[in-house]
C-alpha cells in the first residue's frame, strides 16, 4: 500500500519537462466518441469491481470449499459405514477332529486277532466306508457383509479437527475483507491515477498551444526586425519537444485506463468524473490507529492462525491419549461358511500408542513452537501496521499542504508568465524566458495534480486500514473539500 510519488509523477507523462501539440493518433485516446466512452464515478467503480474482478469471485469459491471442509469435519463424528466383500482359499480344511486313521489302524488289528467267528466282510467294507471326522470350515469360501465403527473417544483429535475447519472459515472471510479493501485502495489508485492522466494531457495542450502562440509572435518579430532569427529557432524547438510530450501523455492514458480495465473486470474507455480532492481537518492518528487494531483483516488473520496453531497443539497432544470406538459386523450372504460362525458381532476397542519413535513427541514440541511463532507474528503485525497508520496519515498531511503549497506557485507562475509574455512581445525579454516561465507554470500545476493524487491514494489505503473503505464518499462532504483541477 505505500505510495511511490516518482511513479505517480512518471505516469503523468514526464509532466515536469516540456509540452507540445498531440498527434492525430494521440488525440483519438484522448477524444473518444461519446458511444466508446463510459462516464464512471468513483462509487460506481469501486462496485463493479466487488462484482466482477476474478480475486472477489475466487475467495467466494475459497470461502465455499472451507465449508464443505467443514462438514467434512463435522463427518468424523458420525458412524463409519462399510461393505465388505472376500473370497477365501485354504491349503486345507479345517477340521475338529479326524479319526479316521486310527479306524484304519483298528480294522487291520481286528483282522489278524484269532477271532471265533469270522466277520462278514460286508461288514468291514461298510466300517471301512466310514467318515469318523468332522469339518469345521472348507478351504474355500465367500462372506459379503457390512461393518460399522462409531468413535467414543480420540483424545481430542476430532474435536481439534471440527474446531480448525471452524476457524479456517474465519480465516477465509478475512481473507476475502482483505481482498476488498486491497482492491478497493487499488481501484481508487488506478482511477485517479487515470483521472490525473487526463488532467496532466489538458496542461500539456494547453502548454502546446501556449508555445504555438510563442512561436506565431516570434515570428511576426523576427519579421519586423526585433529579434534575431535565433529566438524563433529556439522557439521551435521547444515547440517540437512539446509535441513529443504531449503524445506520450496521451499514451500514458490508455495505459493507465487498461490498469483500471483489469480490476474492474471489464474492458472499456473510462472517464472518470469524480474529482481529485485535498481536505485539511482529518480525524487523530489515534483514532485510525485504533480502528486499525479493532478491523483490520490482517489483524484478525493472524490472530485466527495463532488459535489455529492452538487447535493443532490440541490435535498433537491427542496422540498420546488412547482412542476408543464402538464397532459391529454383520454377514449379509456367503458362501460355504460354517454355520458355527456368527452372523454378527458388536464390541468395543481401545488403541494406545505405547512407542512410535518418538514421533508424536516430536509433532507436539512443534505444535507448540508453531504456536508461539503465531503469537510473535501478531505482534509484529501490529506493530508494522500502527508504523504504515502513521505513514498514511503523515503523508495525508504533507500533500494537502503541498497542495496549497503550490496553489501560491501556479499562482505566482501565472502571473510571471503574463509579465515575460508582455516584455517578449515589446522586445525586452529573450524568447526563453518565455519558454521558461510556461514550462514553470506547467510544471507547478502538474506537482500539484500529483500532490492531489497522492493525498487521494492515501486516504483510500488508509480507510481500507481501518475498514472504513464506506466512508471515502462522507469526506467530499466536508466544509474544507477543495477541488483539485489543472485550472484551479
Amino acid at each position: 500500500m505505500q505510495i511511490n510519488r516518482k511513479i505517480i509523477l512518471l505516469g503523468a507523462g514526464m509532466a515536469l519537462t516540456l509540452g507540445g501539440t498531440v498527434s492525430a493518433g494521440a488525440q483519438s485516446l484522448v477524444s473518444p466518441s461519446a458511444d466508446s466512452t463510459r462516464v464512471l464515478t468513483l462509487q460506481e467503480a469501486v462496485e463493479l469491481s466487488y462484482r466482477q474482478n476474478p480475486a472477489m469471485e475466487a475467495q467466494r469459491i475459497a470461502r465455499e470449499a472451507a465449508v464443505d471442509r467443514r462438514k467434512s469435519a463435522w463427518g468424523l463424528r458420525m458412524p463409519q459405514l462399510g461393505v465388505t466383500a472376500a473370497y477365501t482359499y485354504m491349503s486345507e480344511d479345517i477340521k475338529a477332529f479326524d479319526l479316521n486313521g486310527e479306524k484304519n489302524a483298528a480294522l487291520e488289528q481286528i483282522g489278524q486277532l484269532p477271532l471265533p467267528f469270522p466277520i462278514p466282510p460286508e461288514i468291514i467294507q461298510a466300517v471301512k466306508g466310514l467318515d469318523l471326522s468332522l469339518t469345521l470350515q472348507q478351504r474355500q469360501f465367500a462372506v459379503v457383509g457390512a461393518t460399522v465403527a462409531v468413535p467414543l473417544y480420540t483424545g481430542g483429535k476430532i474435536n481439534a479437527a471440527v474446531n480448525a475447519a471452524k476457524i479456517n472459515i474465519e480465516k477465509s472471510d478475512q481473507e476475502a475483507l482483505r481482498v476488498q479493501t486491497d482492491l478497493f485502495a487499488e481501484v481508487v489508485e488506478r482511477y485517479y491515477g487515470l483521472s490525473l492522466a487526463r488532467h496532466v494531457l489538458r496542461v500539456r495542450e494547453e502548454v502546446t498551444a501556449g508555445m504555438r502562440k510563442h512561436l506565431e509572435d516570434a515570428e511576426k518579430l523576427e519579421a519586423n526586425g526585433m529579434i534575431a532569427s535565433t529566438e524563433k529557432l529556439y522557439a521551435e524547438m521547444y515547440l517540437a519537444q512539446a509535441e513529443g510530450e504531449q503524445t506520450a501523455a496521451a499514451l500514458q492514458i490508455g495505459t493507465v485506463n487498461r490498469a483500471l480495465g483489469a480490476s474492474l473486470g471489464q474492458t472499456a474507455d473510462y472517464l472518470p468524473v469524480t474529482a481529485l480532492f485535498v481536505i485539511d481537518e482529518l480525524k487523530p492518528l489515534s483514532y485510525f490507529q485504533e480502528r486499525v487494531k479493532r478491523n483490520s483483516p490482517i489483524l484478525k488473520q493472524v490472530e485466527l492462525t495463532r488459535r489455529l496453531a492452538a487447535e493443532g497443539v490440541r490435535a498433537a497432544r491427542a496422540s498420546f491419549l488412547p482412542e476408543i470406538a464402538a464397532i459391529g459386523a454383520v454377514n449379509a450372504w456367503d458362501w460355504q461358511l460354517t454355520d458355527l460362525a456368527p452372523r454378527w458381532t458388536v464390541g468395543a476397542g481401545i488403541k494406545l500408542r505405547i512407542f512410535d519413535g518418538l514421533s508424536s513427541e516430536y509433532k507436539h514440541a512443534a505444535a507448540k513452537k508453531e504456536m508461539r511463532q503465531a503469537e510473535v507474528m501478531q505482534t509484529k503485525a501490529e506493530n508494522d501496521l500502527m508504523a504504515l497508520t502513521e505513514k498514511l496519515y503523515n503523508q495525508l498531511k504533507s500533500s494537502a499542504a503541498e497542495v496549497h503549497a503550490l496553489g501560491a506557485s501556479v499562482a505566482f507562475a501565472e502571473s510571471y508568465l503574463n509579465a515575460k509574455q508582455k516584455a517578449f512581445s515589446e522586445g525586452m525579454a529573450p524568447s526563453s524566458d518565455v519558454v521558461d516561465a510556461r514550462l514553470n507554470l506547467a510544471k507547478a500545476k502538474v506537482e500539484r495534480l500529483a500532490a492531489a493524487c497522492t493525498f487521494d491514494i492515501a486516504l483510500a489505503q488508509l480507510l481500507a486500514l481501518a475498514g472504513e473503505t464506506e466512508s471515502m464518499g462522507s469526506y467530499m462532504h466536508q466544509q474544507d473539500f477543495q477541488i483539485i483541477t489543472n485550472e484551479h
